[in-house]
């Protein structure tokens, strides 16, 4: 193509050998044409890249392929890499397991050019159990899923330009976080510098910098991609898991979330309006760091204060920002906390029912000696 293509379409890409093929011939089945491709493989082990290069035929010179030089651990840095290679007009991201509607790309790109749009986002996706992927029937019954809390938007809508509001909307989880659900403009995101942090989960942070830089940002009720939820992904591998080692795990988990805080905290200063409202800086922090809490909230569970307290003041003693170190230092045990009190509660509840049964029981042999 001589010409840039309107869309970049890009691909992240580690050992989908049994994926890929799938996801680019639903790119290859688009009603809207004018793309391009960017697979940038994070050195797979196994087949994908020949797989890629097989289907070149099939694009026309529309299908671009590159490897990272050392494998990354995530889909961060070829993410990066599929940007700066990127010649679109807009880009489009979508995992290597997962598919599109045909019809996906020109609903988004309708969208952007009606309300000239820096970023159009998807409300819901389609979730797919991968053992029920190639079930029909399953997929005739499938509806919608979402990660957002809140009411949902049944027509194209730009949200307020009020950024205040907008921090609020985010805290209270009115947006959902999945790159792979939106189309950005592509000189949005170099004006405003934005980028992939290099954690797991760092879509959650590439969004927040979205939403609090775009001038158009625009909710669709479109239901355009298929997730493959699979127990062998990234995220899934990451999570903990038993005869792991705990001091290892929670290190890895403060370092990103520490990283995530750090990159936040200077892209939010870079702005006047988060200078005179710290607060609300500080919400967005919030926002971000209980997402990743999730992932260590199974350590909470059996492990007792005084050794999570040992950690954490490993983790943190020797912090020069002290005002980033007490929050998050202060998120962590508030999150401990809220399981403590979780905990209490279901082992009430445990209780209760164990006493209803044994007192059904104590009714029905009643009955039995009448």
């Amino acid at each position: 193509m001589t010409n840039a293509p309107v869309i970049s379409v890009i691909i992240p890409m580690y050992n989908a050998e049994k994926y890929i093929g799938e996801c680019l011939d639903s790119i290859l089945a688009q009603t809207f044409q004018d793309f391009e491709v960017i697979v940038v493989d994070d050195c797979s082990t196994d087949s994908s890249y020949s797989v890629v290069e097989s289907y070149k035929e099939k694009f026309g010179g529309r299908l671009k392929s590159t490897k990272t030089k050392k494998n990354s651990g995530s889909g961060t840095m070829p993410r990066n890499i599929g940007i700066t290679l990127s010649r679109g007009e807009y880009i489009f991201f979508i995992d290597n397991d997962d598919t599109l509607t045909s019809t996906a790309l020109e609903e988004m790109h309708t969208t952007a050019k009606q309300f000239n749009a820096d970023v159009v986002q998807c409300e819901k996706y389609y979730g797919v159990l991968e053992k029920f992927w190639y079930n029909a029937d399953f997929r005739k019954k499938l509806g919608p899923s979402s990660y957002k809390q809140g009411s949902f938007v049944d027509k194209p809508t730009l949200i307020t330009d009020n950024l205040a509001e907008r921090v609020m909307k985010i805290h209270q989880r009115h947006f959902i976080w999945n790159i792979w659900a939106q189309l950005i403009r592509r000189d949005f995101i170099f004006e405003n510098q934005i980028k992939f942090v290099g954690i797991i989960s760092d879509d959650v942070i590439f969004t927040i910098c979205e939403i609090c830089s775009a001038k158009r940002y625009v909710l669709v009720p479109s239901v355009i991609n298929y997730y493959r939820a699979r127990e062998d992904s990234l995220i899934h591998r990451n999570l903990i898991r038993p005869n792991i080692d705990l001091e290892k795990h929670l290190h890895c988990w403060i370092t990103m979330i520490k990283c995530g805080v750090k990159y936040l905290d200077e892209f939010l200063n870079g702005q006047d309006f988060f200078a005179q409202h710290t607060e609300l800086k500080y919400m967005l922090f919030d926002v971000f760091v209980k997402d990743m809490l999730r992932y260590v909230s199974g350590i909470y569970a059996g492990t007792p204060a005084f050794a999570l307290d040992k950690i954490l003041r490993k983790e943190f003693g020797n912090e020069d920002n002290t005002a980033l170190t007490t929050f998050i230092f202060s998120e962590l045990n508030i999150c401990r906390l809220y399981l403590m009190q979780a905990q209490a509660r279901i082992a009430q509840l445990e209780t209760q029912l164990k006493n209803s049964q044994q007192r059904v029981a104590e009714l029905e042999a009643q009955l039995k000696t009448k």
